[in-house]
């Protein structure tokens, strides 16, 4: 695990205190609109199928699928062409994280009868960001999600921000999918300048091709 040290620690975050969280919540059917055209128009395929993340994301059963925007801290263009909208609100975001090997932001798509198994992030970098698009049960046993030692429902349109850290879990025991934007965020007390100096040091290791991805990865 990548540690920080001195930055402060709790599962859940107050997405009030994020002043873009309300911008991304108004365009919800938007995002939501450019999501159905590139998933149910097979405009691209997703990342999950193309072997497009390198094998993380493996801890599910059942069906889960995504669609990168930002993969390993790279911008996926072709995600740009088919979600501009959206690509465009995120790097809208002051604190969307790019350029480190732990910043991911892509639609999550949870099949029904599928779950994410308890795992934790691999730095304290970062908060993590649930928009959810399409919700198939309020009620939190059905469809929800655990970080530390709480549980919580997605409401369809409404920001859930969390510190990945904690262990969480996600599932979905109905017959529909569920359906979100997730991406990541710089910590809040990380200052512009640290912020800085992390990303200028992963692209060194990468360049110096001490993470996979080489150069390429290092500078985009």
């Amino acid at each position: 695990m990548f540690y920080f040290p001195g930055l402060s620690s709790w599962p859940w975050h107050d997405p009030a205190s994020f002043p873009w969280c309300q911008e991304m919540e108004k365009n919800v059917p938007a995002i939501r609109a450019e999501y159905e055209n590139l998933v149910h128009k097979k405009k691209a395929a997703s990342d999950y199928d193309t072997g497009g993340d390198g094998g993380e994301h493996k801890l599910h059963s059942g069906q889960w699928d995504w669609h990168s925007y930002v993969l390993k801290g790279r911008r996926q263009e072709v995600f740009r062409q088919h979600c501009p909208l959206t690509a465009s609100l995120l790097d809208s975001v002051a604190d969307h994280m790019v350029g480190t090997p732990f910043s991911f932001s892509f639609f999550s798509t949870l099949h029904g009868g599928s779950s994410i198994a308890a795992h934790t992030a691999p730095c304290n970098l970062r908060l993590r960001c649930h928009l959810p698009l399409t919700v198939p049960s309020a009620d939190p046993s059905q469809c929800g999600m655990r970080v530390g030692g709480e549980i919580r429902p997605w409401e369809e349109g409404k920001c859930l921000v969390f510190d990945d850290c904690y262990e969480h879990e996600v599932w979905n025991k109905t017959e529909r999918e569920r359906v979100l934007l997730l991406f990541d965020l710089w910590h809040p007390d990380l200052a512009g300048e640290e912020r800085n100096a992390v990303t200028d040091m992963f692209g060194y290791a990468a360049r110096q091709g001490w993470l996979r991805g080489g150069d390429k990865e290092g500078k985009r």
